[in-house]
C-alpha cells in the first residue's frame, strides 16, 4: 500500500509523466470508444480491422501535414557547423576558400566609403562629424565642452562602424565598392547584419565554447558567406521570386554553403552607475578571430515523411485486408444463394 502512495506521488510532481498519462488515457478514451462502438455491431475482429485502418488513414494525413510543414515529429532543422577558428590573418585557415577573404582593416572602412561617395545621407550616417554638419538638435542647449565630446563621440563610433552594419543601411554604396574593386573579396558575399543573425549567434556559441575565448566581450566584425543555393537578384520582382523558388524546390543537389563572422576582443570599459553603458570598443592589440563554418541541411521532413510513408503502407495493407475480406463475403454470399 505504502509503495502504491509512494508511486503515485512520485507521478504528481513529475510534470513529463503527468504529460504522457494524460495522452495516454485520452488515447485510450478515443480510440477505446471507437473499437467498443464497433464491436459492439460487427464483432471483435473487424472491428479491431476497422479501427486500425482508421487510425493509420488519420495517422497518414497527419504526417503529410508535417511532411509539408516541416512540423509535429520532425528532424533537426538546418544549422551552422564549426568547421575552424582562425586566430588572426586568413592565410593560415585551412579551408582554402577563406584564404581569400581580407581581415577587416585590410579593406576600406565605411568612414572611408562614406567620404568616397560624397552623398549626404551616408555621410551622415558614417563620415566624419564636425560642428558643421552635427544634427542642431542633438547639440541644442549644450556648452561648447559637451559639443565638442559628443561630436568626438559620434565622430568615433562613425569609425569603428563595419562593413556589415554600412551593407544594412546603403548596400549600395558597399556593392559599389565591391564592383569598383575597393573590397577584394573574391566570390564570397558581404552579410548585412540583418542577413548574418543566426550565422553570428552561432559563431558567438562555438566561440565561447573553444580555446580562443577571450576574457571579456567581443564586437562581431564583418559575416561573409559562398555557395549555397542562388539566392534573390537585387531588387526582385514577384516573377523573380517565383522562378528562385522553383527553381531551389527542384534543384537536387545542394552546394556547400560556407559563412566567416569575423570579431575582435574588446575593451574592458567599466561602468558606470545611473549611466548608460559604454559602446563596445575593439581592442587594436588584439587580433582578429574569425569563426569557420559550413551550413548542416539537417534533416527537418525525414521523420515525419518516413512517418507518412511507414502509416500509409500499413493503411494500405489494412485496406487491402479490409478489402480482400469483401471480395471473400460477397463470394461466399453468392455461393450461398443468399445475395441480393
Amino acid at each position: 500500500m505504502m509503495s502504491t502512495v509512494h508511486l503515485l506521488a512520485g507521478l504528481a510532481w513529475d510534470p513529463e509523466i503527468r504529460g504522457a498519462l494524460a495522452v495516454l488515457t485520452g488515447v485510450v478514451v478515443l480510440m477505446g470508444s471507437v473499437w467498443l462502438l464497433l464491436a459492439t455491431n460487427m464483432g471483435v475482429r473487424l472491428a479491431s480491422l476497422l479501427a486500425l485502418t482508421g487510425l493509420f488513414a488519420w495517422m497518414t494525413i497527419m504526417g503529410a501535414f508535417w511532411w509539408v510543414r516541416g512540423i509535429g515529429y520532425h528532424g533537426d532543422p538546418p544549422s551552422w557547423q564549426l568547421v575552424e577558428i582562425v586566430e588572426g590573418d586568413l592565410d593560415k585557415a585551412a579551408l582554402d576558400q577563406a584564404t581569400l577573404l581580407p581581415t577587416p582593416y585590410q579593406a576600406p572602412s565605411p568612414y572611408e566609403l562614406a567620404i568616397l561617395s560624397g552623398d549626404p545621407d551616408v555621410i551622415a550616417e558614417f563620415g566624419p562629424v564636425t560642428r558643421d554638419n552635427v544634427d542642431p538638435e542633438l547639440i541644442a542647449g549644450l556648452s561648447d565642452a559637451e559639443i565638442d565630446a559628443l561630436v568626438a563621440d559620434l565622430d568615433a563610433r562613425h569609425r569603428e562602424a563595419t562593413l556589415s552594419e554600412m551593407a544594412a543601411v546603403f548596400p549600395d554604396v558597399v556593392q559599389q565598392a565591391i564592383d569598383d574593386g575597393l573590397i577584394d573579396i573574391d566570390g564570397w558575399r558581404l552579410l548585412s547584419t540583418a542577413q548574418s543573425g543566426e550565422a553570428q549567434a552561432s559563431a558567438l556559441e562555438y566561440l565561447a565554447e573553444s580555446e580562443f575565448a577571450p576574457d571579456g566581450a567581443v564586437k562581431v566584425l564583418d559575416a561573409y558567406d559562398i555557395g549555397g543555393k542562388p539566392g534573390l537578384p537585387d531588387n526582385p520582382s514577384r516573377w523573380d521570386r517565383i522562378w528562385t523558388w522553383i527553381r531551389n524546390a527542384v534543384r537536387i543537389t545542394h552546394p556547400t554553403h560556407y559563412a566567416v563572422v569575423q570579431v575582435q576582443p574588446a575593451l574592458d570599459q567599466p561602468t558606470v552607475p545611473g549611466q548608460a553603458p559604454p559602446r563596445t570598443k575593439v581592442d587594436p592589440a588584439q587580433p582578429v578571430i574569425s569563426i569557420v563554418m559550413v551550413r548542416d541541411l539537417g534533416n527537418l521532413r525525414l521523420l515525419p515523411g518516413l512517418f507518412t510513408i511507414g502509416s500509409g503502407l500499413i493503411f494500405a495493407a489494412l485496406a487491402t485486408m479490409l478489402h480482400e475480406r469483401d471480395k471473400l463475403a460477397m463470394a461466399r454470399l453468392a455461393e450461398s444463394g443468399l445475395e441480393t
